[in-house]
């Protein structure tokens, strides 16, 4: 990929610039992991397979729409190996993925809010990949904030710094939910609060990214990012009416 951005000079970064992203993204968010407070009475047992189960969970979805509107003739298998992937679906299948392996673990515990911070600075830091490697691409742009992507069209136009946009909204979360959990705003409802936001800001994002248009000039992100925020907005729903009456018992 080849960088025209105020500040950065024309370099080559490619996959190799993905790749470190992803590791420091990976070391980073274990160690705010690790550094965060833990009131849970998990087994380590527990914890691997709710880690297992949101890894696998995430990979799996993250695939899923890849795999069935690719074209590619590298074959099936070649397909799940390949780089292709969307953040929107493998968030739902973390979640999803977690509270499978939560339910077969017999825990009841919320665990969200330890995972917030963590998952959303990592996202945050793997959008530099992004952008590296020239992949999730905006628009063409003539503001002089605009970047060049080999992936794209070779480079030869400036376009929506897209992964800018994405990393400045997780990162911006991040420490909102830091502040929040310090304050004890929304307890346990931190994870459904940033999975409903990322939707709403994917939706609205979609209008300054290259992706085809599927029904009324919208793409498949944007009807996907729909019924994923409103059936997360139902779960908030219903643990907020939950709590509000295990509180008003606990005080009566």
């Amino acid at each position: 990929m080849i960088l025209s951005a105020p500040g950065f000079e024309n370099t080559n970064f490619g996959r190799l610039g993905y790749a470190g992203a992803m590791v420091f993204a990976t070391l980073v968010a274990g160690w705010l992991y690790r550094r965060g407070q833990d009131t849970s009475e998990l087994t380590r047992e527990q914890r691997w397979g709710i880690a297992f189960g949101g890894v696998l969970g995430a990979t799996f979805a993250a695939k899923i729409p890849f795999v069935l509107g690719s074209t590619t003739t590298g074959g099936w298998f070649g397909l799940w190996l390949s780089d292709g992937k969307t953040l929107l679906w493998g968030l739902t299948g973390g979640y999803i993925g977690v509270e499978v392996a939560k339910w077969s673990l017999y825990v009841r515990q919320r665990t969200g809010d330890r995972f917030t911070v963590p998952v959303a600075v990592a996202i945050g830091i793997g959008r530099i990949g992004c952008l590296f490697n020239g992949c999730c691409y905006g628009v063409p742009t003539d503001d002089s904030w605009g970047v060049r992507s080999g992936l794209a069209d070779g480079g030869r136009v400036l376009r929506h710094p897209a992964p800018l946009y994405e990393m400045a909204f997780h990162l911006g979360f991040a420490i909102l939910a830091t502040i929040g959990l310090r304050k004890g705003i929304l307890r346990e409802r931190w994870m459904l609060v940033y999975l409903i936001s990322y939707c709403l800001f994917r939706f609205v994002s979609e209008f300054w990214r290259e992706e085809p248009q599927l029904w009324m000039g919208l793409t498949f992100y944007q009807l996907s990012a729909v019924p994923i925020a409103i059936a997360f907005a139902t779960v908030l729903v219903a643990r907020s009416v939950g709590q509000r009456n295990g509180l008003s018992e606990n005080e009566g």
